[in-house]
């Protein structure tokens, strides 16, 4: 590339926050969009993601964002087009008898906004789940829209769509700069560079990377998260619901996989890394057979269950376990997506969706002030009612 490409946005980020953002903005009718991505679509954060969607949320933006994205889930193909392989299971979410006030308010809440949110009974839960013991359980909570879907099959989708309104992807493009002023933005990469007025930052993890080239120190650590996929004898059913144990130290919850699998993980603070570069994919053997004992606790056959594959994932927390999306302060024409603490796929639809609203002026659908940068400045935070951890 011989001179600098300019464009009217620029997303830094190929997971699926930046490539929801470039297919809502061209679908709400802007032009000249570019995304740069430093590997391939969906090949960082996004592609470690159980891609599970759900909204038992104590922030109730949360929860409308979860409901409305779901919603989207539903029906993607017509609303978007693709696949993104959702499969409707449902959720349970187990809890102690001093979580009922609050997950009833939260079941309140939810179908408030749409879902189909009620209270089971052991013997309701187990026609549902016939593997699940509940002796230890005072409160069985169920969302029957809930499911999961492929991250990367809804990934690519959104960034086809996008490519068929025009948006230019650059991958295997990392930046190595940006400089930034309140009328242009010139991003420096290994293929060269490009301008725009207004610029979108959505590299997940990575971000930290990009502020510390525009001087801004976004407010979030990052912590690895383990994922394990374990097999019984017994065949485990696809649209057997997803389950949130919220009796277990981790808050782990699992679900079905492709082969007869569960993919299991967990909503604590994981472990914090300095650099996300740093970070590999080696899972301990300790961790592993900690939660084989909290799986066989839930689920008796689960005692004999065979480690199958393991991962792990960067996850971005801010203070509060909430999303920071909007514009940079300071930086006219910077707006940012980060964040998302494990929340990121679930609420991909609407967050895209919003953000591209935000920057072309307009009044979001759903809305996105409360996830706003200064609210750590201002008192603001959202500091969910279950303290930290994915269910925020």
């Amino acid at each position: 590339m011989d001179q600098n490409q300019t464009a009217d946005f620029i997303i830094i980020g190929g997971g699926v926050i930046g490539c929801s953002t470039a297919y809502n903005l061209a679908n709400q009718g802007a032009k000249n969009i570019v995304v740069l991505e430093k590997g391939e679509i969906c090949t960082g954060g996004t592609s470690k993601s159980c891609a599970i969607t759900r909204s038992h949320y104590s922030i109730e933006a949360n929860v409308h964002h979860a409901v409305e994205s779901l919603k989207i889930f539903e029906n993607f193909d017509e609303i978007v087009g693709g696949d993104p392989r959702f499969t409707r299971t449902g959720q349970m979410v187990l809890g102690p008898e001093n979580h009922r006030p609050l997950m009833e308010s939260v079941f309140f809440t939810q179908n408030k906004y749409g879902s189909d949110t009620q209270t089971l009974t052991p013997a309701e839960a187990s026609n549902l789940h016939p593997l699940l013991q509940f002796d230890d359980v005072d409160v069985i909570g169920f969302e029957s829209r809930s499911g999961y879907c492929d991250p990367y099959l809804t990934t690519t989708a959104y960034s086809r769509r996008a490519l068929d309104l025009g948006v230019k992807f650059y991958t295997g493009t990392p930046v190595t700069g940006i400089k930034a002023s309140s009328l242009n933005k010139t991003v420096e990469t290994t293929q060269g560079n490009f301008e725009s007025p207004t610029l979108i930052l959505a590299a997940g993890p990575w971000t930290h990377n990009l502020g510390k080239m525009i001087g801004i120190k976004f407010p979030y650590e990052i912590s690895k998260h383990k994922v394990l996929t374990l097999k019984i004898d017994l065949h485990y059913e696809k649209d057997w619901p997803i389950v949130k144990d919220l009796l277990t130290p981790e808050k782990i919850y699992f679900r079905p996989d492709s082969g007869g699998v569960v993919l299991v993980g967990t909503g604590d603070q994981g472990d914090l890394v300095k650099n996300v570069e740093e970070m590999t994919n080696e899972v301990e053997m300790e961790h592993v057979e900690r939660i084989g004992k909290l799986m066989a606790n839930r689920m008796p056959v689960f005692a004999n269950a065979k480690l199958v594959r393991s991962w792990t994932g960067a996850y971005d927390i801010p203070p509060d376990w909430n999303p920071i999306i909007g514009p940079v302060p300071n930086l006219e024409g910077v707006y940012v997506a980060v964040g998302f603490s494990g929340h990121g796929f679930k609420l991909a639809p609407t967050i895209g969706e919003a953000l591209a609203q935000e920057v072309l002026g307009n009044e979001p659908r759903v809305p996105i002030e409360m996830y706003d940068m200064t609210r750590f400045e201002t008192g603001k935070t959202l500091n969910g009612a279950y303290g930290i951890g994915t269910f925020a």
